[in-house]
């Protein structure tokens, strides 16, 4: 488990392995078994990049990207965390993804 996934019920996260995966991508890969996010890679907002490393704790940072966006959107990796672009709401702490690019299952 990655430290980002502290406090979170680990019963229903595990360990992914999704088709066709880059290989730098690998370890951060999971499976979020709460019915509706499924397969997803732990990364962290472009648009938090400054903050978070001005904090130091990337890890804190982190959040369940559906794989599908990554892919398709494009990352980067920066001190061995992945960034990608994506919309966040600071209030409700989470991404502003449209629910297509999950897979459940």
């Amino acid at each position: 488990m990655r430290r980002s996934h502290e406090g979170l019920n680990k019963n229903m996260i595990r360990k992914d392995n999704y088709n066709n995966l880059p290989e730098e991508l690998k370890e951060f890969n999971y499976f979020y078994a709460d019915g509706d996010t499924g397969h997803v890679i732990m990364a962290i907002p472009e648009c938090l990049f400054e903050k978070a490393v001005k904090d130091g704790n990337l890890d804190l940072y982190e959040c369940p990207f559906p794989c599908k966006y990554v892919l398709e959107k494009g990352y980067r990796i920066y001190e061995n965390h992945v960034f990608c672009d994506a919309k966040y709401d600071s209030e409700i702490f989470g991404l502003m993804v449209d629910e297509k690019w999950y897979e459940p299952k």
